[in-house]
């Protein structure tokens, strides 16, 4: 009915310092996740309330009705702690298995509402998901190592904030590559 494997505070007394924090998650697959309005149900997510330090390795998701990573952080909450991805693929989100056109289909969504995150992607592929495939969604300060991103729906890449009056992405060793869509660029608006 939702996400596939979420990492969010418990209660929502629960403050920054209480706030999940340090976990792993390895070699898992998610995929097939679906919420009844395809708005909100992504294969993995740490987001809203996260603290330091949480990392996903190796890990694939696909045909999620959202995105395949969401490290959403709103406003009213506050930032999320750093989160790292790495070794770790996204496809087909966006779509559900049957080929329905479902939520918003980023392959990884780092960030939101313009705040800092200072997440980090390493060694990961992004393809034929239905929006974007690298997504800072505003967050100003999102990192990229040896990254692939290959014939999504929106811009391969987007880097862009909202709200921030600078960015400090960095990005090293990237590939966006297209044999469709040739009209669709991507999306770079640095400050």
């Amino acid at each position: 009915g939702n996400t596939g494997i979420q990492i969010s505070r418990l209660y929502g007394s629960d403050l920054f310092p209480d706030w999940p924090s340090y976990n792993l998650i390895k070699n898992c697959t998610s995929y097939g996740n679906a919420d009844s309005g395809y708005e909100d149900a992504d294969g993995f997510a740490a987001k809203l309330t996260v603290g330091e330090g949480n990392v996903f390795d190796g890990c694939v998701a696909y045909n999620n009705a959202d995105d395949g990573w969401d490290l959403y952080a709103k406003v009213e909450t506050g930032p999320i702690g750093a989160v790292t991805i790495q070794n770790c693929v996204a496809f087909l989100n966006g779509y559900l298995e049957d080929g329905t056109k479902a939520g918003n289909g980023n392959g990884f969504k780092m960030g939101g509402d313009s705040l800092p995150g200072n997440h980090k992607l390493y060694n990961s592929f992004a393809y034929d998901n239905k929006a974007k495939g690298l997504d800072s969604n505003s967050g100003p300060n999102i990192e990229l190592y040896n990254c692939t991103s290959f014939n999504n729906g929106g811009a391969n890449v987007a880097l862009y904030t909202n709200d921030r009056a600078d960015t400090a992405y960095v990005v090293d060793g990237l590939v966006s590559f297209r044999t469709n869509s040739m009209e669709v660029g991507e999306t770079f608006k640095l400050k």
